[in-house]
């Protein structure tokens, strides 16, 4: 939730119209998120098949020095950044296919994911601490390492969710697996010839990744219910944990369609505007009624507000304000946007220009809002699954009660 908050004040407060940037900051909470994900997957197999205990000690072990880590490169000055401030030998042996498989091989690509961030991060300041130059690492290098092994992240979600614990058979799960992996590029496809223009390739990929985990995630509810004859007392019954586990991984399939619409099919346009200027952009008609100054507690405004129409129809009125800070002389964007489920129309105030002119920069981000839904499914699915039952401790007093009451009467 926290990462989650920070690209929306990134997307809101900066006037930019992104809600990701690969900053040092950003990359500093994103790899102990990572690194705690693994961990939670890694704790899975250890709570269920006593498995990967040392794993799951250094994945906990690495988590928190992430943490401190992040601490440090966000509170030390030295990133700049918009943001800173038993013997037995066969024991633990399990089948190579099995859920503890594809859980050991999805940890280690997030520890590898978190390898390559932490790489981007942290290189440019050995350059620097070298005196070899400075330079900066920026988009290109995380987008390049990062998104291929996204990847096979992506389709373990799938398969690890259907394949049994300790062994499985792949002459059970081959013919499921094939099915969703069919009606998911099948729709995926679809979807992308029906409703996208541009950037065809990434759309789809993108969509059929997000439909794999929806309906892998889905197929295991049924597993659960398909032999019940009651099937409302069988869903009753599932821990809360397993609720958890679906609610975070369609999550995880929201925030990917958000984030591969939003990176493909975003425009933007820079347009010189005085007041009564209009502008054709996105099938809308965006108009600069007025400008005028605004003083503020420790700031002061220039406002301007824009109408937006489609096809002469009011749509929204946006008011977005150029501030100054007097006390640190820091300018500040204050974006309006008017949110939608599907949509965001953006503007921002930039500089002033002759004739009482100005720049404004608009945007049309389509499901945007997306990223931050899939965020807020991924975090309460965790809270879910925390709450189960399982993992609540009696307290000392309560236990030993519970210990003498149940003991034999000599």
């Amino acid at each position: 939730m926290g990462i989650a908050l920070g690209s929306w004040w990134a997307y809101y407060e900066l006037g930019w119209g992104g809600w990701w940037f690969w900053d040092p900051v950003e990359n500093a909470s994103f790899m102990p998120w990572l690194i705690g994900t693994a961990l939670i997957h890694s704790l899975a197999a250890t709570e269920k098949r006593d498995v990967f205990k040392n794993w799951t000690v250094l994945l906990a072990i690495s988590a928190f020095a992430l943490s401190l880590l992040g601490t440090f490169l966000v509170r030390s000055g030295v990133l700049t950044s918009v943001h800173a401030f038993a013997t037995d030998p066969t024991r633990g042996v399990f089948s190579l296919f099995s859920r503890e498989t594809f859980l050991l091989f999805n940890s280690v690509l997030m520890v590898v994911s978190m390898l390559t961030i932490l790489l981007g991060t942290l290189y440019p300041l050995v350059m620097e601490a070298l005196n070899m130059g400075k330079l900066s690492v920026g988009a290109p290098y995380f987008n390049a390492v990062f998104v291929p092994l996204m990847i096979p992240v992506i389709v373990l979600i799938g398969i690890g969710a259907i394949v049994r614990w300790r062994n499985d058979d792949w002459q059970r799960v081959w013919k499921p697996i094939a099915i969703l992996l069919v009606v998911s590029t099948i729709l995926g496809i679809t979807c992308g010839l029906l409703f996208i223009e541009s950037h065809l390739f990434t759309s789809i990929l993108g969509i059929v990744a997000a439909l794999w985990i929806v309906m892998s995630s889905i197929s295991t509810v049924y597993e659960r219910l398909k032999n019940r004859q009651n099937k409302l007392v069988a869903l009753a019954n599932i821990p809360r944990a397993f609720y958890g586990m679906t609610l975070a991984h369609i999550g995880l399939a929201v925030t990917i369609v958000g984030i591969t619409l939003t990176s493909n099919h975003s425009v933007d346009v820079h347009e010189r505007m005085a007041p009564g200027d209009a502008v054709e952009f996105a099938g809308y008609e965006f108009r600069l009624e007025r400008l005028q100054s605004v003083p503020g507690p420790n700031y002061r405004a220039t406002e301007a507000t824009v109408t937006v129409t489609d096809d002469g129809k009011p749509v929204t009125t946006l008011h977005t304000q150029k501030r100054l800070y007097t006390v640190r002389n820091m300018p500040m964007t204050e974006a309006g946007i008017d949110a939608g489920f599907t949509r965001d129309i953006y503007v921002s105030l930039g500089e002033p220009l002759d004739d009482n002119a100005w720049s404004l920069r608009l945007y049309h981000k389509p499901f945007v809002r997306w990223i931050w839904l899939g965020a807020i499914f991924m975090a309460f699915g965790g809270l879910l699954a925390a709450s189960d039952r399982r993992y609540r401790l009696r307290s000392p007093v309560k236990a030993t009660q519970v210990n003498e009451a149940t003991a034999p009467v000599k």
